[in-house]
């Protein structure tokens, strides 16, 4: 048995480690969500998450839902010339999503709800041949707004079911 003294430096790998845990959490949803929709869940950190018929994630944001989707393209309600398209919905909430400098989401958006859903976005340029390499901003979902989907929200998108 090993006695614990320096509870700082515990709790700090504790912090590393779950850290460590949501960067794998947001890779795997997106390699999902490239991959396509599994109606499973193996495990959840109590996160509200619901999940549409059609399979798409779905934010909750004051008791409306607002459906967004990996692909859409959104509208920053802060810089609303930006183009700006979804690459990752995440599992985690705007207090518990940590920046690679440090804040939460929330810390840095206190003008939106702590508890809000994280959306992953790129900014491409028109002349990209690909989004892939590109910097990924984290954004909380009432911060943004859809302009354009790029599925169709009606039930037959005319893709593999």
């Amino acid at each position: 048995m090993t006695v614990v003294t320096d509870h700082e430096a515990v709790a700090q790998r504790a912090e590393e480690l779950e850290r460590e845990a949501a960067r794998e959490m947001r890779i795997r949803a997106e390699a999902r969500a490239v991959a396509g929709y599994e109606p499973t869940v193996e495990e959840t950190d109590g996160s509200k998450i619901i999940v549409a018929d059609d399979g798409s994630a779905v934010a909750t944001d004051g008791g409306e839902t607002q459906p967004i989707d990996v692909g859409d393209h959104v509208e920053d309600e802060q810089n609303p010339d930006a183009t700006m398209v979804v690459v990752n919905l995440d599992t985690l909430q705007a207090d518990a999503y940590e920046m690679e400098d440090g804040p939460t989401v929330a810390d840095v958006n206190t003008e939106y709800p702590p508890d809000d859903d994280v959306v992953e976005v790129v900014y491409p340029n028109r002349k990209d041949l690909t989004i892939e390499g590109k910097k990924k901003f984290a954004f909380p979902k009432s911060r943004l707004e859809v302009v354009h989907r790029v599925h169709d929200r009606d039930g037959d998108d005319g893709g593999e079911k």
